[in-house]
This record gives structure tokens, C-alpha cells and sequence, in this order.
């Protein structure tokens, strides 16, 4: 639902005074109008959705190709990056961005607790792996994941990429 109120937010002034169908393949969204207890954040969002002329419709994401095959782009969904190679690319962008550089000194100096550097990696609390904004590493490595081995439930690529 934070989705669905996120598009009417930056599309409002389009979609006021206009009837307009959400379609969406989370079952819960679908319920959400007759729902009967809400919370405080989905009765805000509630009063925010009374604004507008919509209809929410239920469509499975498996019957929904046509907006997966255009949220994926082909060449990245053939890409498949062995770890060391991921690990490579990861090394490389801390080393071209001065601000990771600078995180990866301190750490090798002692000066910072929350961050440590092992086998060239920089890591934070619960051994998650810093990844470098740079070249669309972040990117690319989360479509990795999503679009191949994992799906796309949230949880789902989360653990594919651990």
C-alpha cells in the first residue's frame, strides 16, 4: 500500500477529478478498502485515498508479464556475476570513490567500530557487506539477484544476496 500512496502523492495533481483503475498483485492491498481495523498510518492513508475516483483491482504477478517483462531489462537479466567477480567490482569501487577510500583507511587505522575491512571488503554490523554507489554496482547487484535466482519477493532477494 506505501507504494500505491507514494504514485498517488507524485501523480495527484494528474489523477484528481479523473476515474482511474490501480492494478496491483499484492492481495493485501486489494482488501485494504474494507478493512475493518486500521492502523493510525493506514487511516491517514485512508483519508489521503478518499481524495481520489480510483478502482483497486487484484491481478496475480504471474499473469502480470507484461509489466515484468518491462521492469527487466534483457541484458541485465542474462548477466550472471560469479562472487569473485562481485567481489572484485566491489573492491574496485571502494577504491575509486574518496569517501569510501577515506571509510576504508579509518577502519584500517581503528578509528571506527561500526565499520571493519576484511579481505579487502568493508563491512558494518551483522557482517552485511558494504557495497559502493559506484558505476551502478548497487544497482546491478540487486537485479542480479531479483531477476534471476531469488523472484521478487523483497525477503527473497535480501537472502539471495547474502
Amino acid at each position: 500500500m506505501t507504494a500505491v500512496v507514494h504514485f498517488l502523492r507524485v501523480w495527484r495533481h494528474y489523477l484528481l477529478g479523473s476515474h482511474f483503475t490501480i492494478k496491483t498483485d499484492n492481495v493485501t492491498t486489494s482488501y485494504f478498502q474494507t478493512q475493518k481495523k486500521l492502523s493510525p498510518k493506514q487511516a491517514r492513508w485512508q483519508d489521503f485515498l478518499a481524495e481520489f475516483d480510483y478502482t483497486l483491482e487484484y491481478k496475480p504477478g504471474k499473469a502480470n508479464v507484461v509489466s515484468d517483462a518491462l521492469s527487466r531489462k534483457a541484458k541485465l537479466a542474462a548477466l550472471s556475476l560469479a562472487k569473485g567477480e562481485i567481489k572484485g567490482r566491489i573492491k574496485e569501487g571502494l577504491e575509486h570513490d574518496p569517501m569510501d577510500r577515506e571509510l576504508v583507511n579509518l577502519c584500517t587505522q581503528g578509528k571506527t567500530k561500526q565499520f571493519w575491512v576484511e579481505d579487502g571488503l568493508l563491512y558494518t554490523e551483522g557482517w552485511r557487506l558494504f557495497v559502493p554507489k559506484w558505476n551502478n554496482l548497487r544497482r546491478d547487484l540487486i537485479r542480479e539477484c531479483h531477476d534471476t535466482r531469488c523472484g521478487t519477493s523483497g525477503t527473497k532477494t535480501y537472502l539471495g544476496a547474502t
